[in-house]
């Protein structure tokens, strides 16, 4: 039973890691150029559709992804080493990736969650032919692009730091 929770804590661990930074990237590189590409009459009522559903997505597997890394810990009967972080290379590059998932799922949370909810209460004004609107709505797309890349590099170096514990 024990090997069986530590290959499954780690599959589902994996695989929501994947889909968190894979949605990061596809939201980067495939959503945002996309809806970019449309009139911009077209890309409020396509954004107020697809951004409450992506952050909902996006936040549930993070925390799935947080949550199965604390069991994949325990799991793996090593979690006393993380007591002393710079112990062992194991320790030093999990407690890295630890830090920087959990940076990158705050900076979720407290930037981007509030600047789409900003973006989605400006769509209607801009739509209407406010100009201030239209404005700060583009200020917070390129803001919205900064931090995009900023997750992409943190998520690389959350896949980097977990590579090298599991090789550790």
């Amino acid at each position: 039973m024990g090997d069986l929770f530590r290959i499954t804590t780690q599959f589902l661990h994996v695989f929501a890691g994947v889909l968190w930074i894979g949605g990061g990237l596809y939201t980067l590189f495939v959503q945002l150029p996309g809806l970019m590409a449309a009139p911009p009459a077209a890309r409020g009522p396509v954004l107020a559709q697809i951004a409450p559903r992506q952050i909902r997505y996006l936040l549930r597997v993070a925390e799935v992804t947080i949550a199965t890394g604390v069991l994949n810990i325990i799991a793996s009967g090593r979690g006393q080493q993380l007591s002393d972080p710079l112990s062992s290379r194991w320790a030093i590059v999990l407690s890295l990736g630890i830090l920087l998932s959990l940076g990158l799922y705050g900076l979720t949370r407290a930037v981007i969650v509030p600047a789409i909810q900003r973006m989605l209460s400006l769509g209607p004004k801009a739509a209407a032919g406010d100009a201030a609107a239209a404005a700060e709505a583009g200020q917070i797309i390129e803001r919205l692009k900064t931090l995009g890349r900023v997750q992409i590099a943190l998520g690389i170096l959350i896949i980097l730091a977990m590579v090298t514990a599991r090789l550790s």
